[in-house]
């Protein structure tokens, strides 16, 4: 437990210093980490359903992974601006980064399936899955978090994400453990019970409450409260869909990367099925 409350001091000291320069001075700063992040997330999940693959295969994957991150960030952020903030289209800008996230994406792609063609094992379909999809579905997963941060008031947005995910996570854990009697999905995650996400649920409602009146956003605190609901349950499937991942291969987390807390997947695996969510209701002008 004090190994757990070490590294969660230090992760969060390292988040609020990183955004503070971000924001007082360049959010390539912020955009950067989170390309880490994204190239970590890559890292974990090749080597843990891809056991056997050669160092090359993952550091492809990884160069891939970043790659893919900042084009699909562009495009993102081009989107957002011209949605949203109501600046004219950059589409040379949009045109050039999906020409390129194309053509790496083609490279990548032929360079995997000559490494199947000539390898000497066969591959399952998990890997293949593995090593074609899941570079770009965790990169595109993490641009959205990025352009959700670096966007005009994006710590509250950020807020946001912070409680459909670590607050809504929290508020199911404590639920669980002194009221929770009903299994949510025993055969994926056994600790996880229905008293457990409606516990959860509720503190983050409280917790977006607090959020509106305290960033006075323009927007129906009905509206919230319902997005909320709809957001923990998306949080609560990319937990449960990570649970499946590490169930099928083994293993209890992704990596041994942060002390007591396991790996940036075991750290962010809700967070990257808000984020894209979240930002999609951006968008669409529902999240104000």
């Amino acid at each position: 437990m004090k190994t757990r409350i070490v590294s969660a001091a230090i992760m969060i000291a390292i988040v609020i210093g990183l955004l503070t320069l971000g924001y007082k001075f360049n959010t390539m700063i912020i955009t950067s980490f989170i390309a880490l992040l994204a190239i970590a997330a890559t890292y974990e999940i090749m080597c843990n359903i891809v056991r056997d693959g050669t160092l090359f295969r993952k550091a492809f994957s990884c160069v891939y992974a970043a790659l893919a991150f900042f084009f699909v960030a562009d495009i993102l952020h081009c989107a957002y601006d011209f949605i949203i903030k109501n600046l004219p289209l950059d589409a040379k800008k949009m045109i050039v980064s999906i020409t390129l996230l194309l053509f790496i994406t083609i490279i990548y792609i032929v360079v995997f399936t000559l490494a199947v063609i000539f390898q000497d094992k066969d591959f399952s379909i998990k890997e293949i899955f593995a090593l074609l999809g899941v570079p770009l579905l965790y990169s595109a997963a993490f641009a959205s978090l990025d352009c959700i941060i670096t966007r005009p008031g994006g710590i509250y947005y950020l807020l946001l994400v912070i409680n459909f995910s670590s607050i809504c996570d929290t508020g199911a854990y404590f639920t669980g453990v002194f009221f929770g009697r009903h299994k949510l999905c025993e055969h994926v995650s056994p600790k996880k019970t229905v008293e457990g996400a409606i516990g959860g649920i509720i503190a983050s409602l409280i917790s977006t409450v607090v959020l509106v009146l305290a960033f006075k956003a323009p927007t129906n605190i009905l509206l919230m409260l319902l997005v909320t609901v709809f957001m923990c349950i998306v949080g609560m499937l990319g937990d449960l869909f990570a649970s499946i991942i590490k169930r099928s291969v083994g293993v209890k987390d992704y990596s041994n990367l942060i002390p007591g807390h396991g790996g940036i997947l075991d750290r962010f695996d809700s967070m990257l099925f808000i984020s894209p969510a979240l930002l999609s209701l951006m968008l669409l002008g529902i999240v104000k």
